[in-house]
C-alpha cells in the first residue's frame, strides 16, 4: 500500500487519493487503474486512433451512422437545417422510438421537437396557437 493509503497511476507516475480515479466495478477495488485525466486522456486518443474524432464515435455509438454519412445528409440539405432551412444543421435528428436518424438540424429546431416531445398533435397545437386559430 502506498503512503496514506494512495495509489499510483502507471500512466503519469504520480501517487493519488483512490477517488482520483475512475469507478470501475469489475476491478476488487471498485477503481480503474488510470487516474481520471489520465483516463480520460486515453480514451479520446482510443477514439480518435479507431474512429477518426471522438464526434465519429459517438455519431456511430449514439445513432448508428458514420461521420460520412452525417457529411452527406448535410450536403444533400444544402448546408442548412432540414426544417427552418436558415441555419447551419449540425445536429443529428433522430425518431427515439426507432431510432433511425431523419435529419440534421440546426440547435433551436432540434430543442423545439425535443420540447414538443416529438408529438405532430402538440406540434399542431402550437401551431394552431401561433396563428390565432385556437
Amino acid at each position: 500500500m502506498e503512503p496514506d493509503n494512495r495509489v499510483r497511476c502507471p500512466s503519469c507516475g504520480e501517487h493519488k487519493r483512490a477517488e482520483d480515479f475512475v469507478r470501475n466495478r469489475a476491478t476488487k477495488t471498485g477503481r480503474g487503474a488510470y487516474c481520471k485525466p489520465c483516463h480520460n486522456r486515453i480514451g479520446r486518443a482510443n477514439r480518435e486512433k479507431h474512429h477518426g474524432s471522438t464526434r465519429a464515435f459517438w455519431l456511430k455509438r449514439r445513432y448508428g451512422v458514420e461521420a460520412v454519412q452525417v457529411e452527406w445528409m448535410i450536403l444533400r440539405q444544402g448546408g442548412l437545417c432540414a426544417v427552418c432551412g436558415r441555419r447551419p444543421a449540425v445536429h443529428v435528428d433522430h425518431d427515439h422510438g426507432t431510432g433511425l436518424v431523419r435529419g440534421i438540424l440546426c440547435f433551436n429546431c432540434n430543442r423545439g421537437l425535443g420540447k414538443l416531445r416529438e408529438d405532430p398533435g402538440l406540434m399542431r397545437a402550437a401551431i394552431g396557437y401561433l396563428e390565432g386559430t385556437i
